[in-house]
């Protein structure tokens, strides 16, 4: 098992070479911001982290950690990199109250919560998580409340999501990546769409639903505020064009 040290983290930061050799490994840990335990083969990091308490960015990517580490009590931290790991529950957050940044993909977490204490969170990845055959991401409501007036970045492609209906509530979404899911109802991603006012760039490729005639165009029509669909713009000029004809030529575009 491998596991962190002081002398490791000392290691680990952009000002290693900087180093005033005078002060001791703790106290030059109280002082830096950024912390690189990334590709470490990390199974645990230890308490030795709380000496970090100035640490705004922390990436720990591409290690063997099966669980968020215990020891997190650093509330000056913005960015939190753990994705490619094996964590199985997101926990051991409630303190980092000016988190902006969270990113967990592929890990082999199944339900998104322990997400309370993040009033600040901006971004979240939560894309291709190791599931069990037959299982899908949850997502739980108290998590996605907390977040829900924050939250403008989310990431949940390739979990084998059948709706977005869930998540309807995250009112500020700017950017939403759902591709590579099991969406298969235009009636209910319409409903979804219609709620996310905000929402201008919207990944839904490598979904049955985009097989339904018209997909795009209804995407469209029920995305007002949409800008970039599956990385392809949408003009001015198509958008005007869609919603005359769903307004005027009796084309019913607009599902409910």
């Amino acid at each position: 098992m491998v596991k962190s040290s002081v002398a490791l983290l000392c290691k680990s930061t952009s000002t290693v070479k900087k180093r005033n050799i005078t002060k001791t490994p703790e106290q030059y840990l109280k002082q830096i911001s950024h912390l690189y335990l990334n590709s470490k083969n990390l199974d645990e990091l230890g308490h030795e982290i709380t000496l970090c308490q100035r640490l705004t960015v922390l990436y720990l990517y591409d290690n063997r950690l099966k669980s968020i580490p215990q020891y997190l009590n650093l509330s000056q931290l913005t960015h939190l990199y753990l994705q490619n790991n094996r964590i199985s529950r997101i926990e051991n957050l409630s303190s980092l109250g000016k988190l902006e940044k969270l990113f967990l993909s592929r890990n082999c977490i199944n339900i998104i919560e322990g997400l309370e204490g993040l009033i600040r969170l901006q971004e979240l990845r939560v894309d291709s998580q190791c599931l069990d055959p037959g299982e899908s991401l949850v997502f739980d409501d108290r998590s996605l409340d907390s977040i829900a007036n924050t939250l403008t970045y989310l990431d949940v492609s390739g979990n084998k999501l059948d709706s977005l209906q869930d998540l309807q509530n995250l009112h500020a979404l700017i950017s939403l990546n759902a591709s590579n899911n099991s969406i298969q109802s235009i009636n209910d991603l319409s409903i979804s769409l219609n709620n996310w006012s905000n929402l201008k760039e919207f990944h839904i490729h490598g979904n049955p639903v985009m097989k339904t005639t018209r997909a795009r165009d209804i995407i469209i029509v029920n995305a007002r505020s949409l800008e970039v669909l599956d990385d392809k713009v949408i003009s001015r000029s198509n958008r005007q064009f869609l919603e005359n004809w769903n307004n005027y030529k009796g084309f019913n575009l607009e599902l409910s």
